[in-house]
């Protein structure tokens, strides 16, 4: 069962006002919240929506309302204050079933109906061959995968799915690096990571590049840009890139041969990373299969008008319909497609294979653009696509020292940067936890480092730009993902203490009314509609607000001088126990969601 305990609360607790208004024949919405001024109560209600009923100040309905809790035990006292309806609740009588709900019920771990029956396919990864992983692609896996998850808990029908940039001139500058300077080198051979590998030979080409042109434009008063010289038959490099794509395209054997072997070798490499963060996915598309697939939809859309040919032949979409400038061109006026044309292929594809309802597109906010197109030009063609594709744009992660450049090899190779965390981690334990064997060291700070790495990039909201902070992301101070980690590990230490002591035991849930325990109380009960809001809104940097809000609340509990679990009184111990083991379950249940190791200790 999955139910959530706050929600049927408020309701209950609406209910003698929406009977009260009822006798009045008044229909209006009633609702019940915690107040946004600390010590305003448990729950509000704001009476100023009904002064257009009762002709009355907010003020005044509020004191006639307040009668309708006379009777109500799990209210303790009602206050009217500038037209507000405060509610003090009972904790003696609501702990208890709190601490059973949220001992029992899958609606306490985030779990809901919410999205029942609508299948949604979320996109993430996306990666180039032509290099490894680095920080920006941790932002998007991390969003992408925990978003799938939110989405599963809500109740959808999620599908995770990967389209791997395989194809293009990007590829075949690396190929052509390899052709050029790998005289038959292999990752074996290298000893290097399958994709660092590869992205070494695109670093390579990049910088021989550079060399070319320099040696072109020394001495000359006007020499062309870098990218018209690349396209022009003066470079020797862009000549051979160029070259290697026509060949590609034409299925020329030794050149499909060499990409698909550096191919796999980079995609193997992926796989590593994936396995490492603990990702994957249910359909991997590739673009070397998809890129095509959009040419008989345009096509389509020529007959039925939605594209015009325009006057260099090329065959576009006039954005004008959807309400931006310009034309889009689909196809180009050889007949070869672009960018936009896979993409209309591959959706209608997807489409096809699962009938979503929706399908989310993760990806940065530098193609916020290109979807907006892409939408318009697939709700063009597919009138019944409409309102089903989102794209989950997400700003930047910088450095300290500014934007990375995959080019100029400044990037953060993601495995160079889990390793670097990983390594931190290790070190600040050692002397923290000596008993520890290296090989048990190791997992515990691996998964302190993905857990830092995870929680920092989740924390801000997705459109936000922000720079990553190595040290702080790890973190057993502040907003981290290890402080919520040492929570859970703090709860589990304590009932490993507390061996069962309290089985047996009345408990005395009057103990739970202190303010510290209130707290807990309060973070769990909001736990499952922030797990639903995460999910709605596409936003997790809300669930990862809300584990932080348990943790800390947790925290501010136990280390009470007031509120001892161990070494209490019995009854006291017992009742404390109870909010412990249930706190306990529900951390647990926001580090999974956030795809975090609960750790049994730290």
């Amino acid at each position: 069962m999955a139910t959530d305990f706050f929600a049927m609360l408020t309701e209950d607790l609406a209910r003698p006002i929406r009977d009260r208004l009822s006798q009045l024949d008044i229909d209006a919405e009633v609702s019940l919240a915690p107040p946004t001024r600390a010590g305003s109560g448990d729950l509000s209600f704001a009476c100023h929506s009904l002064a257009r009923f009762f002709r009355k100040a907010p003020q005044v309905i509020a004191e006639e309302l307040a009668t309708c809790f006379d009777s109500e035990p799990r209210v303790t006292q009602v206050e009217t204050v500038s037209g507000f309806l405060n509610l003090y609740l009972d904790w003696t009588h609501v702990a208890p079933q709190i601490l059973e709900w949220s001992r029992t019920d899958d609606g306490a771990l985030g779990l809901s109906q919410t999205l029942k029956g609508r299948r949604i396919l979320v996109e993430y990864s996306s990666p180039n061959t032509n290099k490894p992983l680095h920080l920006g692609h941790c932002r998007n896996i991390i969003l992408g995968s925990t978003v799938a998850r939110i989405l599963k808990a809500a109740g959808g029908d999620v599908v995770r799915v990967n389209l791997v940039n395989d194809r293009g001139i990007h590829i075949c500058k690396s190929m052509v690096a390899y052709q050029n300077f790998g005289h038959g080198a292999t990752p074996d051979s290298s000893g290097l990571k399958s994709d660092h590998f590869i992205g070494h030979y695109y670093v390579l080409f990049d910088k021989a590049m550079n060399e070319e042109y320099l040696a072109y434009s020394q001495g000359l008063a006007e020499p062309m840009n870098k990218d018209d010289y690349f396209n022009s038959e003066l470079s020797s490099l862009g000549s051979q890139t160029r070259k290697m794509l026509v060949d590609w395209e034409a299925g020329i054997p030794d050149v499909r041969e060499l990409w698909s072997t550096m191919n796999a070798w980079c995609e193997a490499g992926f796989e590593e990373t994936y396995q490492r963060m603990g990702v994957g996915f249910e359909r991997v598309y590739h673009e070397s299969q998809t890129y095509l697939l959009g040419k008989d939809l345009v096509a389509e859309g020529l007959d039925g008008g939605i594209f015009k040919y325009a006057a260099n032949g090329a065959v576009v979409f006039d954005l004008e319909t959807i309400g931006l400038n310009g034309e889009k061109a689909v196809l180009r006026a050889d007949g070869t497609s672009v960018y936009v044309t896979q993409d209309i292929g591959t959706a209608v594809k997807r489409f096809e294979e699962y009938e979503f309802d929706q399908m989310v597109y993760v990806t940065g906010n530098e193609q916020d653009h290109h979807f907006r197109v892409l939408f318009g030009i697939l709700e063009s063609l597919k009138p019944n696509y409409a309102g089903k594709l989102k794209h989950l744009s997400y700003g930047m992660v910088e450095l300290p020292d500014g934007k990375m450049k995959s080019r100029e090899g400044t990037v953060v190779d993601a495995d160079d940067l889990m390793d670097e965390l990983q390594k931190a981690a290790a070190d600040a334990g050692r002397s923290r936890w000596p008993h520890l064997t290296e090989e048990q060291l190791f997992t515990r700070a691996e998964a302190i480092a993905q857990g830092g790495l995870k929680y920092f990039l989740l924390k801000y909201a997705p459109v936000t730009t922000f720079v990553f902070d190595r040290e702080r992301s790890i973190s057993l101070e502040g907003e981290t993902g290890a402080y919520c980690q040492y929570a859970y590990a703090r709860a589990t230490s304590m009932l490993r203490k507390l061996d069962n002591a309290d089985v047996g035991v009345e408990p005395d849930y009057g103990v739970l009314s202190h303010e510290q325990a209130q707290a807990v109380l309060k973070a769990m009960l909001a736990f499952p509609t922030d797990v639903r809001t995460a999910a709605l809104e596409l936003k997790p940097s809300v669930l990862t607000k809300s584990t932080f809000e348990l943790a800390k609340s947790f925290a501010a509990f136990y280390n009470h001088k007031d509120c001892r679990v161990i070494g209490a009184e019995p009854a006291a111990m017992a009742a404390r126990a109870q909010l412990v083991r249930c706190a306990r379950r529900m951390l647990g249940a926001g580090l999974e969601l956030l795809g975090m190791v609960a750790l049994e200790e730290m």
